[in-house]
């Protein structure tokens, strides 16, 4: 397993590949590999994706991803 850290200002759903992954300000398990992130509910961040290849992360050094 690899792990993410998906920041935002407020607490929101992560999409991973569409699918929920888990919550924005926390870290995340998800499978090594090449995913689309994006936030669920109103599109009012930047960028509006972000594409990413995930792999070699721990739970200390996550990968990590800010949307604004």
């Amino acid at each position: 397993m690899e792990y993410v850290f998906v920041s935002f200002k407020e607490d929101r759903a992560v999409l991973a590949d569409g699918k929920k992954l888990g919550q924005t300000n926390q870290t995340l398990l998800i499978v090594k590999g090449h995913h689309n992130f994006t936030l669920d509910g109103q599109q009012n961040y930047n960028p509006a994706k972000v594409d990413a290849a995930i792999e070699n992360t721990t739970p200390l050094s996550p990968y990590k991803i800010e949307f604004n």
